[in-house]
């Protein structure tokens, strides 16, 4: 009970952060609505309802309506019964059409305690509408709001409870029954009474009395800007029953003996209807062949009104949602880094020359030190040797080792070096402090036998130095060569060995371009390439990997911005195409968001990877919650979503 107080007090609180007036207390206005008259009220037989919603099979119209003694009753448009299940107490579904004339429904189940998934359409035998069992999924808790939201072309369920603790579910058939995958939780505290979601838009819309209808990011893989859509001072202290046109662009609820339609485009905007219903209180509201159909709390009738319908909203014609970007599943995942928040930043590819399959994957925990994981993602190693940022390597030809990674460190500045064994075991092999503010981008370089670094200062300039490695591995030494100037923050950055160019990412500008030959002789400067455009380029400009494969090599860069990446020609100057990593619920791994640091490799590492492996670091890892991690994939199928030739 305490905890539930806490997250009441929280939610006024952080509610009248985002609201203006907070505090005063003068009483608002009481605006007096032209009344809608009853035109005629439908007759229901042991109902006992409080929501319902409209629905098609086969182009005829129906009613479907939550029922607390039957469960969930479908009707014609005259009130009669077409299907029920006669059976549990339902007061909250859900509803997602389906292709083939189906509709996914998502109900709680008072009587069982669980959320139940079913399926409704025509019996191909009888043609008569029916409700096909799916799967369940228990409540600890009486759910509150259900609504579905389509991502990606996957359903996906949001189920807040009576505590306002709401989970996001990924929806996915199995042989035997569908399973609800949790993609992540959402906190709101108590009072919450319903949701919808505006596919279009991507947003959730969640009522919460009395303090209005919040509105959030419904992907998972983006931040969750909860933002006030429309504040409780126009609504009263009792209003829900959310229901979206989504033809018109509008947003329907009921509010105390009233009924209101908002633009979804615009919010904290005055309602585009707003219109009391005389004698009635209502607690779902929908509209269905032009008119107005509502149903008081626990009713057996349903009210019909007739009213003149707002005008479509005007943008909903002309917009179409964001741009869809093609989507490339992950293959695997690593484990989660040791620490929470924005931890995981860049990894690196270490290929073993004489065993593929012992091949592996660098990851920087910047608040701890450096992972080492094998192909499938586990674990082998820790080196917690302070705040690692960013991590690459390079072969080298010594006794010891058959290649050499190199990580910036935060916590002493300077470069922190490990030696890989041709066997794949790791070795720290110690640090050597720079004169620098802040070590924050760094990436590896040879020159024949020769080892260079390029490592940015993070309020500062990229400097380029020369790492010494000696027989006596322990020893080794870093030598300054060079520094470049740069106008702002620069991260992300990547070798072309064979041609001695330099690319790095001003994360602000976009992609500049070096002749590091030329520069060191004093004859050029960086190009920028690929300029943040808010289309193939959104800042922040981040990782970089250069897949080389003869006439297929490409430049591949971490588009921060709209959580996608972009693939250039080898030089960048020439846009191929982007893409993003998209979960694969199959083997539970989520999709990549917000990533930081990327590698790639054209190397053969095994069946899953033919054609090359693309590690990208995760800023949101879902499916559920959790630490943040590396999402591993071929890049065969990038290849093929891209149609790269």
């Amino acid at each position: 009970m305490v905890q539930k107080h806490f997250l009441k007090i929280v939610s006024a609180a952080v509610l009248c952060g985002l609201m203006s007036g907070c505090g005063e207390t003068t009483e608002p206005e009481v605006q007096q609505l032209e009344p809608l008259k009853l035109q005629q009220s439908i007759s229901l037989t042991r109902v006992v309802s409080s929501q319902l919603a409209p629905l098609t099979l086969d182009e005829k119209a129906y009613l479907l309506l939550a029922s607390e003694v039957r469960g969930l009753v479908l009707l014609n448009v005259d009130g009669s019964e077409a299907a029920a299940l006669d059976g549990g107490s339902v007061e909250r579904f859900a509803l997602q059409a389906q292709d083939g004339d189906r509709w996914l429904v998502a109900a709680y189940d008072e009587d069982a305690g669980e959320i139940q998934l079913r399926e409704l359409g025509l019996d191909r035998a009888t043609g008569k509408p029916q409700l096909k069992y799916l799967g369940a999924r228990a409540s600890g808790a009486p759910q509150a709001a259900l609504c579905f939201s389509r991502q990606a072309g996957r359903p996906h369920l949001f189920a807040i409870d009576e505590t306002g603790l709401g989970r996001e579910y990924l929806l996915h058939p199995r042989a035997q029954a569908w399973e609800f995958s949790e993609v992540r939780k959402l906190y709101f505290g108590e009072q919450v009474n319903g949701c919808a979601v505006d596919d279009v838009r991507a947003q959730l819309l969640v009522a919460q009395p009395p303090l209005g209808i919040w509105s959030l990011n419904a992907d998972a893989e983006k931040d969750e800007e909860r933002r006030v859509f429309a504040d409780a001072a126009g609504l009263g202290e009792a209003f829900g029953g959310l229901w979206i046109d989504g033809a018109a662009g509008q947003l329907w609820l009921a509010a105390g003996d009233s009924v209101r339609a908002y633009n979804l485009g615009q919010p904290q905007s005055a309602p585009v209807l707003a219109r009391a219903l005389e004698d009635f209180e209502p607690v779902s509201v929908a509209l269905a062949g032009g008119a107005l159909l509502a149903l008081e709390e626990e009713s057996d009738s349903i009210a019909r009104f007739a009213v003149e319908l707002p005008q479509p909203a005007a943008e909903t014609q002309a917009f179409r949602g964001p741009v869809d970007i093609p989507r490339v599943a992950a293959r695997a995942q690593t484990q989660p880094v040791n620490s929470g928040g924005d931890a995981a930043d860049d990894p690196a590819i270490w290929v073993n020359p004489d065993n593929a399959a012992g091949s592996l994957i660098f990851g920087t925990d910047k608040k701890s030190g450096l992972d080492v994981y094998d192909l499938s993602g586990k674990l082998l190693q820790q080196f917690p040797v302070g705040r690692v940022n960013n991590v690459d390597l390079r072969s080298v030809e010594h006794p010891q080792y058959a290649a050499i990674a190199a990580a910036s460190n935060r916590t002493t500045p300077g470069v922190s070096l490990f030696g890989i064994t041709r066997a794949g075991e790791v070795e720290s092999l110690g640090l050597r402090e720079m004169d620098l503010g802040d070590p924050y981008g760094l990436c590896m370089y040879r020159k024949g036998g020769e080892n260079f670094l390029w490592i940015s200062d993070k309020d500062g300039d990229l400097h380029l130095a020369e790492i010494l490695l000696g027989e006596n591995a322990l020893e080794w030494q870093l030598h300054s060569r060079a520094q470049l100037s740069v106008a702002s923050q620069v991260e992300g950055c990547v070798v072309d060995d064979e041609r001695e160019i330099l690319f790095f990412g001003e994360e602000d500008a976009g992609v500049w371009r070096l002749d590091i030959a030329a520069f060191v002789a004093g004859e050029a400067r960086p190009q920028l390439v690929a300029a943040v455009d808010d289309e193939r380029l959104v800042a922040d400009v981040e990782g970089m990997g250069l897949y080389l494969n003869g006439e297929q090599s490409y430049l591949v860069v971490s588009s921060q911005g709209n959580n996608s990446y972009a693939l250039f020609n080898r030089d960048g100057s020439e846009f191929v195409g982007h893409f993003r990593v998209d979960m694969n619920p199959d083997l539970g791994i989520d999709g990549s968001s917000e990533t930081d640091g990327l590698e790639v490799t054209s190397a053969a590492l095994g069946t899953d990877y033919p054609q090359g492996l693309l590690v990208v670091q995760d800023g949101r890892n879902r499916l559920p919650g959790g630490a943040q991690n590396f999402k591993l994939v071929s890049w065969g199928d990038v290849a093929e979503k891209l149609q790269l030739q």
